[in-house]
């Protein structure tokens, strides 16, 4: 499914990793958001001792693609200061969240965006990775998905050295 305004992952990676300067000065856009089950979060009320925010929409195929290995990192690290969010910017879909979430085993938490979400992170391909800090600073933005990228930052942004 296309969806205006947001495409799929294509084979362009867009991968920024900020430097101290730009990581101490840009924060993330707070959000307030409702869960599946209709209840209000914050970015604050998620924010661990680094977080990764993902936007993508059920259909995705290249989201699909790539949350097998991303559920695996959050289930990795979730214990270990990793706090993760997916939300989904296509309300559309918003009816398919639960089906496929059970389908696919999936427990991070997913919120609900809404239209306004694709503009007020001016998001152009699914998914997006955002890694933040514990004070909601960007460490890292990352358009599609490249295995063990994601992975290697969030040990940097945990402190966990390289094996």
């Amino acid at each position: 499914m296309r969806t205006p305004g947001v495409r799929d992952f294509s084979s362009r990676r867009d991968s920024e990793q900020l430097g101290p300067s730009a990581v101490s000065s840009e924060s993330f856009r707070p959000f307030k958001l409702k869960t599946l089950e209709g209840t209000q979060r914050s970015l604050s009320e998620i924010l661990g001792k680094a977080t990764v925010v993902v936007f993508f929409f059920p259909t995705c195929k290249y989201c699909n693609a790539a949350f097998p290995e991303i559920q695996k990192i959050y289930d990795s690290y979730k214990d270990r200061g990793l706090s993760m969010v997916w939300i989904n910017i296509v309300p559309e879909e918003n009816s398919l969240i639960k089906n496929w979430q059970a389908t696919h085993g999936y427990t991070v938490p997913i919120l609900l965006g809404g239209k306004s979400v694709q503009n007020d992170y001016k998001l152009s391909e699914t998914p997006t990775h955002y890694l933040l800090d514990s004070r909601g600073k960007i460490l890292a933005k990352h358009s599609g998905y490249k295995p063990g990228d994601l992975e290697r930052r969030i040990q940097q942004a945990l402190g966990i050295p390289d094996h």
